[in-house]
Formats: C-alpha cells, structure tokens, sequence
C-alpha cells in the first residue's frame, strides 16, 4: 500500500490490500515536500519518515471496514520488531518513492 500524493496535493491510500508494504508516491515530483514538512518527521535514514497510522487510516476512506482496520494494526504490530513501526507512539515509517 502506498500514500500517494497527486500534484494538487490531495491524499489518498492505493493498493490499500497489499498489507506486505507501505510507502509514500509522488505524483509529481517535488508534490509531497509541503504534506512531508506538515505531516511527517523525517526518520534516521535518508527518504524515511514517520507518518501518525491515525492519519494513515484516515485517509484510507476503509475506517468503517473493522476487518481492515484491524489487519492494518496487525500489520503495523508485526513491524515494528524491525523498525518499521512505533506502537507506542501510533507511528509508521515509510519511504517516498522518488518519481
């Protein structure tokens, strides 16, 4: 799954299924600096950044889809042994996907 942020800088969640990755798309370059700058803190590694899962969930338009939800959560629990994840503070970090 991926935030994908067009060049008017609307969000949304696609390929919202695939629980087996997470990154951030541009739809033209340059469009995520402003939502980045507002929205994300930029993790240790060049191109990585913490997004709150909250707004992740939000933007996925699939709130009201429990099964869903909860298979976000799960993926996000699994995660974080390897840094991915930050449960405690509701965090996911993902990469922008340079276009």
């Amino acid at each position: 799954m991926y935030i994908f942020i067009a060049a008017n800088g609307e969000l949304s969640l696609q390929d919202s299924d695939n629980m087996r990755a997470f990154s951030i798309r541009e739809g033209k370059a340059g469009s995520a600096d402003g939502w980045l700058a507002r929205m994300a803190t930029p993790a240790e590694e060049d191109g990585h950044y913490w997004l709150d899962a909250d707004v992740v969930l939000d933007v996925s338009g699939r709130g009201d889809d429990q099964q869903w939800v909860e298979q976000f959560w799960e993926m996000l629990t699994k995660v974080e042994a390897y840094g991915y994840s930050d449960m405690t503070n509701k965090r996911v970090k993902a990469h922008l996907d340079q276009t």
